[in-house]
């Protein structure tokens, strides 16, 4: 299918296309692969190769969800908007004539919890397709047993290594790496913020990875002066910011929780030096009305602005309306809620296109993904267009730049992504199933 062709809402939104300073590299051996004319956006099922008659009567879908913890703002969201688009699937025929059933089971943002959820889903509750959770650890410990329980698992955790060196054949994932969106932070701070970049960063996986990646972008073309790990937890960031050199022209921010907030204030008030750009989750889930006039100009790398002014199209209304956004009183998570709506799109399209209709068909649904399927912006997809890489099962998207102004998140750049933006950090098409 195609884009419904009309511009962005965002007119005044500088859109570019992200120039890659590496060579494409790392494709499986197919070429992307369009569904033009069976995938991204028709509701309507009609089938493709293997709909009809032959199918089940049901599709479980499990979500590994981080309903209480640290990320419990993201499990909120991801249950809320796949449990309106479960009902809406269901209103149209399910997924090729199958009923759509949800499971639920909370991981409390642990990792060993998080194993026991996914064992849970799929053998108590009969999960057929799991998506995962948002934290990294948790999706880390899961995916060996994704492979040992042999179901294609989709999860929404960020760490590299998850499509990298802890991947599996049963490891899909549809959000972004971080990798991802540390170099397209970093080619947006140097085109836009400066040369001189120093590194604070929240002392575990999330900023040490974030740290590693924005290092390796800056050489060559930029110079990061120091590095400041902050423990976690940490409140009080004087003593951190002052160990920021005078000559810094970014501050990149990798921070999380009160740390993440504590720093905009902190650093205004100390006038610390360099254009603050950090990761959206440094503030999902914050109302940023609430943050005083310190908070200006704090910049956010992300996948889809929080705001529906900052882009305002018919994919997007409807995915709020999917999550009933404006009847809940909890602050969204813009920048990740869609991902798991999206999963379940994923699995929709994949179940049509192999003709999936049981676990002896997962083989040829997990290779589907190896041909490196790309769709357009639609319903289905309403974060955007966006591609698979088959070697790493790995997805590719365009990101915003965003802002705090006014007490609001308003978009300053959106970045357009028409090819993979780092090479595949492990070839998860020849492992074994």
């Amino acid at each position: 299918m195609a884009p419904d062709g009309k511009p962005n809402a965002k007119q005044s939104v500088s859109n570019r296309s992200i120039s890659r300073r590496s060579a494409l590299r790392g494709l499986g051996a197919a070429s992307l692969v369009g569904l033009a004319g069976c995938t991204g956006g028709s509701n309507n099922g009609d089938g493709g190769d293997g709909g009809g008659a032959s199918g089940p009567d049901k599709i479980t879908i499990g979500l590994q969800a981080d309903m209480t913890g640290v990320l419990a703002s993201y499990g909120y969201w991801h249950k809320r908007v796949l449990e309106g688009y479960v009902e809406e699937l269901n209103a149209n025929d399910g997924i090729n004539g199958a009923e759509v059933e949800l499971v639920v089971e909370d991981t409390a943002t642990d990792s060993k919890q998080g194993v026991q959820a996914m064992r849970k889903l799929v053998q108590q509750e009969g999960a057929d397709f799991v998506i995962g959770s948002q934290s990294s650890g948790v999706s880390i410990a899961t995916n060996p047993l994704a492979k040992q329980l042999k179901v294609p698992y989709f999860p929404i955790g960020e760490a590299p290594s998850i499509t990298g060196a802890d991947g599996t054949r049963w490891t899909i994932r549809n959000n972004h790496s971080t990798n991802h969106a540390a170099i397209l932070a970093v080619q947006y701070g140097l085109e836009n913020l400066g040369k001189n970049w120093t590194i604070m960063y929240q002392d575990y996986a999330f900023g040490q990875q974030y740290t590693e990646w924005v290092k390796r972008e800056v050489e060559g073309s930029g110079t990061v002066l120091t590095e400041i790990p902050v423990p976690v937890g940490t409140s009080d960031l004087n003593s951190y910011l002052n160990k920021v050199p005078d000559d810094t022209e970014v501050l990149f921010n990798a921070l999380v929780g009160p740390s993440a907030l504590n720093f905009l204030k902190q650093s205004a008030d100390l006038g610390t030096s360099g254009a603050r750009l950090g990761p959206i989750a440094s503030v999902e889930g914050v109302d940023v009305s609430g943050l005083d006039a310190g908070a200006d100009g704090a910049a956010y790398v992300t996948m889809l602005p929080r705001r529906l002014e900052e882009a305002d199209n018919e994919y997007n209304r409807h995915l709020r309306d999917i999550a009933r956004v404006d009847e809940s009183d909890q602050v969204l998570n813009g920048g990740h809620y869609f991902v798991s709506y999206e999963a379940l799109s994923w699995i929709k399209d994949a179940v049509t296109e192999t003709g999936w209709s049981s676990e002896s068909d997962n083989q040829a649904f997990i290779e589907w993904f190896e041909t490196g399927p790309s769709v357009e912006q639609s319903n289905a997809y309403p974060q955007g267009k966006k591609m698979f890489r088959g070697t790493d099962h790995q997805a590719f998207m365009d990101m915003y730049i965003e802002e705090i102004s006014g007490g609001k998140l308003t978009v300053a750049e959106h970045i357009e992504v028409s090819e993979p933006t780092f090479d595949a950090q492990s070839d998860l098409s020849a492992m074994s199933f």
